[in-house]
């Protein structure tokens, strides 16, 4: 019976779902990929899945973690483009964010980490100066929506029954995070960051950092019997990466439906470096670690989490991830 590997469809990761590289034993599993999470965390069904790094890292520090990372980082995103502020509301700079109430679909995914770390760093926005409310974006589809007991500085409100992008356009939120723009988009929602892939390429020019949003993971038990075959994981989705940058360059035939593809792939290799998506552990150690911090300081986690508890560290599969 073959082994189950759950992650979303990608240009990452359909080389391997398709067989174009070949990983023997193995079944995918594709869907939501919020539902994939909630498999995993709720009861781990699946040797190898995709998982949200915010919400692994929380686990992680409070013990329950049923899965170990593996050095693949499936999802990195910028999120400068992830905040949209109500038209009207007076918000045209961050600092305005203050005493406001901003929506977000879940308080401790890594889109919400992401954008509240670097609202801090690059703007001098503290978490806790903001009133927050959690809850579908544009329509609701949840019947209880889970929120963190950050202590009473925070204030996190659920919300059930509602969606977010009314709730904006009625004019009981300021600004909503979300990380695909949100149906009042255009319509009674404006970005925050209009320019954001300008400030997005200045940001890493700064900072180096390209944010990690989801990673590989093997369940505890799987990783524990079956090393060697992760070893084999790694070293097939670094070449699924390979072959979908390939692909990116292909200008025989596109690949995908923009007529420019290959130039903008060589432009953001200009802007972020040749390896900007890099796997394995020794390239993304200061990736992780700043989204450590993130958690830390936003009260997700209570203590320092060292990498060695997220990721096995053995050096095949190290070597293996970074092809």
């Amino acid at each position: 019976m073959p082994h189950r590997i759950a992650v979303s469809a990608n240009d990452r990761t359909r080389p391997i779902m398709s067989g174009r590289v070949p990983l023997a034993g193995w079944e995918f599993v594709d869907g939501p990929i919020e539902e994939l999470f909630s498999r995993a965390f709720q009861d781990a069904p699946y040797e190898l899945t995709e998982i949200s790094f915010s919400n692994y890292l929380i686990s992680v520090a409070a013990g329950t973690a049923r899965y170990i990372g593996l050095p693949v980082f499936t999802s990195r995103s910028f999120r400068h483009s992830a905040i949209y502020v109500r038209t009207g509301s007076g918000i045209t700079e961050p600092a305005e964010l203050a005493g406001r109430r901003v929506g977000l679909r879940e308080y401790t995914n890594t889109a919400a980490l992401v954008v509240r770390g670097m609202l801090r760093d690059e703007y001098g926005v503290r978490p806790e100066t903001i009133d927050w409310f959690a809850g579908d974006v544009d329509e609701p589809v949840r019947d209880h929506v889970a929120v963190p007991d950050l202590g009473p500085a925070m204030s996190v409100t659920p919300v059930v029954g509602r969606d977010l992008s009314q709730l904006l356009l009625d004019g009981e939120l300021d600004a909503i995070v979300a990380y695909h723009p949100p149906r009042c988009f255009g319509s009674g929602a404006e970005r925050l960051f209009p320019d954001y892939p300008a400030l997005e390429a200045d940001y890493h020019r700064r900072t180096g950092h390209f944010p990690i949003m989801h990673l590989l993971a093997a369940r505890t038990d799987f990783a524990e019997a079956n090393p060697a075959a992760l070893v084999g994981v790694a070293a097939a989705f670094a070449e699924a990466k390979r072959v979908a940058w390939a692909e990116l360059l292909d200008q025989q035939a596109l690949k995908v439906m923009l007529p420019w593809l290959a130039a903008e792939a060589h432009r953001t290799v200009e802007l972020l470096g040749q390896d900007y998506w890099s796997y394995g552990l020794g390239p993304n150690r200061e990736a992780l670690r700043t989204q450590i911090r993130y958690s830390r300081e936003q009260s997700l986690i209570d203590r320092d989490v060292d990498l060695a508890e997220l990721f096995l560290t053995d050096p095949a599969l190290e070597a293996a991830a970074r092809g």
